[in-house]
């Protein structure tokens, strides 16, 4: 995602609105299929908790890695023009996927944690920024607001900083929740 802002910040000096707009669109999918898989890691601590959540979670996270990664091939062919017409033209292709992945993906785990505990709640609050950046995101385009470069940018400095904070917080080992909170799990209820 990082390198896709990078990109967007290029074009914004640049005076240019598309591009390298294909080689970004590959590369923020390629950052959210392995967001997806991440994502993923988290379903054995939170279904000893959450079943229902943890179970939609997960595999919503499947649909959306697959969506990802066809948006990712689909956006790297037509950038190196193996396929012909714009990327725009593939986008209802793997869109609806997208939406499952992060809205009950994200969604989901980010639910679980916050109810549970089991990681902080920093965690669960950064997965659910996700969510609302991307709604955000797809809303406005709905609402027929028109992608100006600089809305773009904003989007994806909230999703980049928002992975990197997530990383950061998983691999410093600050995720994990210190509560030793023995909640009943939402399937004995």
């Amino acid at each position: 995602m990082a390198a896709n802002l990078a990109i967007l910040l290029f074009n914004f000096s640049a005076g240019t609105e598309d591009q390298f707009l294909d080689l970004g669109q590959a590369l923020i999918g390629g950052s959210w299929a392995v967001g997806f898989l991440g994502l993923l890691g988290f379903y054995p601590s939170l279904s000893e908790r959450s079943r229902w959540l943890t179970r939609i979670g997960g595999i919503a996270s499947v649909i959306g890695f697959v969506a990802m990664v066809v948006m990712t091939i689909i956006s790297f062919s037509t950038f190196v023009d193996l396929l012909s017409g714009s990327y725009g033209d593939y986008v209802p292709l793997f869109l609806p996927g997208i939406f499952i992945g992060i809205v009950f993906g994200f969604g989901s785990f980010g639910i679980a944690t916050l109810r549970f505990g089991t990681y902080t709640t920093t965690v669960g609050a950064l997965f659910l920024l996700l969510v609302c950046t991307f709604l955000f995101n797809v809303g406005t385009g709905i609402a027929g607001v028109l992608p100006h470069l600089g809305k773009v940018i904003g989007i994806v400095t909230v999703l980049t900083v928002t992975n990197l904070a997530l990383g950061h917080l998983l691999r410093t080992g600050r995720a994990e929740s210190s509560a030793t909170d023995a909640s009943m799990p939402d399937s004995a209820a």
